[in-house]
């Protein structure tokens, strides 16, 4: 395998269904961590022609529309196209020799680049960097891509979200009377440290 080649998206990429914070369980039980990134096509081009580079001297051609899994067209509800393409930015935990499960999460780091426990949405705006990966597997060769580091520029979360409660009317039965918190003193500093957002992305 040739030495590991990195490529840095633009910074105005949007994030699409990531999976960053946790890792998604859906099809693998160990999980994965996704970073899939929407650019335009033109600011595209450079690193399609990075890509196809590496997969001319890894897998002898460059990859076709039909087998190619490492991006793909965005579509509107109409199904036509929109003028941006999706990079599949991908990676899966995997067991280690010592029998334990091998977290491949990618760095996550801030606009100044500290790193940073968060949970970003679809549509957060980022910087994704990625590892061209070259695999073969079954007597079949191929590229994919494999997220190291996101920075993330404009965060969106689930939080802050107004529950729609207009199809409720208020009714008897259970209301809370508040809670009395005589016997607690007041030790907080005013500041939020809650830790780590535990919701769930959308994906």
């Amino acid at each position: 395998m040739a030495d590991s080649i990195k490529i840095t998206f633009p910074k105005d990429g949007i994030l699409v269904y990531p999976a960053l914070q946790r890792p998604d369980t859906k099809f693998d039980p160990l999980g994965a961590y996704k970073a899939d990134v929407k650019i335009s096509r033109e600011a595209a081009k450079p690193y399609m022609s990075k890509i196809q580079e590496r997969a001319k001297a890894h897998v002898g051609k460059p990859l076709k529309a039909s087998e190619n899994s490492v991006w793909k067209a965005e579509v509107d509800d109409e199904g036509n196209e929109t003028g941006n393409l999706i990079f599949s930015i991908r990676v899966k935990n995997r067991v280690g020799k010592d029998g334990k499960t091998w977290d491949r999460r990618p760095l996550l780091i801030d606009a100044k680049k500290k790193p940073v426990d968060v949970n970003p949405w679809g549509g957060t705006v980022a910087r994704v960097q990625a590892e061209i990966y070259e695999w073969e597997f079954g007597g079949k060769k191929g590229i994919s891509l494999q997220p190291v580091v996101v920075q993330i520029l404009d965060l969106v979360t689930g939080k802050g979200r107004e529950p729609e409660l207009d199809d409720f009317d208020e009714e008897d039965g259970f209301a809370d009377e508040g809670v009395d918190t005589d016997d607690f003193d007041d030790e907080s500093d005013g500041s939020d440290d809650s830790g780590s957002d535990d919701e769930a992305g959308d994906y």
